[in-house]
């Protein structure tokens, strides 16, 4: 009866054990609290300060790269010559692919607060320009898209170290650039018309 009376006691010390370790294996295994989003992009610079940081100082630098000048003292030819050269055209072309992408990030300023344009009646206003930005996103980011592919262009033929690559990207990159100014910062002009979407000159 002894017996009998102790064996119901050690049953419940082995449920409350087993409840225990149950208990401990779910806590173990629970999920893990999901992780925090990753933070939004931060379009800290304008328009205009890609334009002048990284666009402008790269596209000279490329189009200046490869010069050929007639004069009555004869050809003179400017190339790539040096390792420098090549490497330094390298970072130009790098600039222009990645610019093409960071003027595709939303809510980027056209200019700083209170810019004004630099040649008034040539160039719109910056809030001009955001408007037509606004207006023809699909547009815009084509264009952006046309600056990154020539600066692909560039990137493969400095890399390849081609150098009439390099001319045709160079030729390239000079549709995207006017293709871009005439549509969103030139005032409507009819002399324009067309002429900038193909890479021609205005009518006189």
């Amino acid at each position: 009866m002894w017996t009998n009376r102790r064996h119901p006691s050690r049953w419940r010390v082995l449920q409350v054990t087993l409840a225990a370790t149950m208990l401990t294996s779910c806590a173990t295994d629970a999920p893990a609290p999901a992780a925090p989003p990753l933070p939004e992009f931060q379009p800290t610079a304008s328009v205009e300060d890609i334009m002048r940081s990284m666009v402008d100082p790269a596209a000279d630098a490329m189009w200046d790269a490869v010069v050929t000048t007639v004069t009555d003292a004869g050809v003179e030819e400017v190339r790539p010559q040096t390792e420098e050269d090549w490497l330094a055209l390298e970072r130009g072309a790098i600039m222009l692919v990645e610019a093409g992408n960071l003027l595709l990030i939303d809510g980027r300023r056209i200019a700083r607060e209170g810019a004004v344009s630099e040649l008034p009646g040539v160039d719109l206003e910056p809030d001009e320009i955001a408007v037509r930005v606004a207006n023809n996103r699909d547009a815009w980011m084509r264009l952006a898209r046309e600056l990154h592919d020539a600066g692909v262009v560039m990137l493969d033929a400095v890399r390849a170290r081609d150098v009439d690559g390099l001319l045709d990207g160079g030729d390239r990159l000079d549709v995207a650039c006017e293709n871009c100014h005439s549509r969103f910062w030139y005032p409507d002009n009819p002399a324009w018309s067309g002429a900038r979407e193909t890479g021609g000159s205005p009518s006189p």
